[in-house]
């Protein structure tokens, strides 16, 4: 009489498939969760750029009492991003969330435009920048923009392939 039951081979099979078809759910995920966390900073960006349009339509301003529209060249440590600047957009010299005492305050200052700027997804500070290069692979286009550093987290790059910007302005 034949006894029932599964192999040894059998049972490895059927445990290989299970893992292979896991890795493949399992990177689905991964993929989709990194999709919806770059839709997520594009949505948070776009918050950031209204925020900053509604100051200048207060205060004829930008963050840092820059001037709308005026790109400054080449100019170097002249961004608005947290850690590894001056102050971050958080900050109440950025005009976004409070305004500064007298004398950096902001004339006309109707705020606040958003209770915080959050942290995008990746954990990064979002950037405001008057001169990034909007099109690093083909010389230099300078541009007004905010940003995210994107995924690959590099807060120390602001010229990288995968930051999420909003132009306010380019040449």
């Amino acid at each position: 009489m034949k006894q029932k039951g599964f192999t040894l081979i059998e049972i490895l099979i059927v445990i290989t498939i299970i893992g292979v078809l896991a890795s493949i759910i399992y990177s689905s995920v991964n993929s989709a969760r990194e999709k919806a966390k770059i839709a997520s900073a594009r949505i948070e960006v776009k918050q950031i750029f209204n925020s900053i349009a509604i100051l200048e339509n207060d205060t004829g301003e930008w963050p840092g009492h820059k001037k709308p529209y005026e790109i400054e060249r080449a100019m170097g440590s002249n961004e608005i991003c947290g850690d590894g600047c001056t102050y971050g957009l958080n900050d109440c010299r950025s005009g976004l969330v409070c305004n500064p005492e007298p004398p950096d305050d902001y004339t006309n200052w109707q705020g606040p435009y958003l209770k915080e700027i959050p942290e995008d997804p990746w954990g990064n500070d979002y950037f405001f920048d008057t001169d990034y290069d909007v099109d690093p692979g083909s010389g230099i286009k300078w541009g007004i923009v905010v940003g995210s550093y994107g995924p690959n987290e590099t807060g120390n790059n602001l010229y990288d392939n995968d930051d999420i910007i909003y132009i306010l302005s380019s040449e």
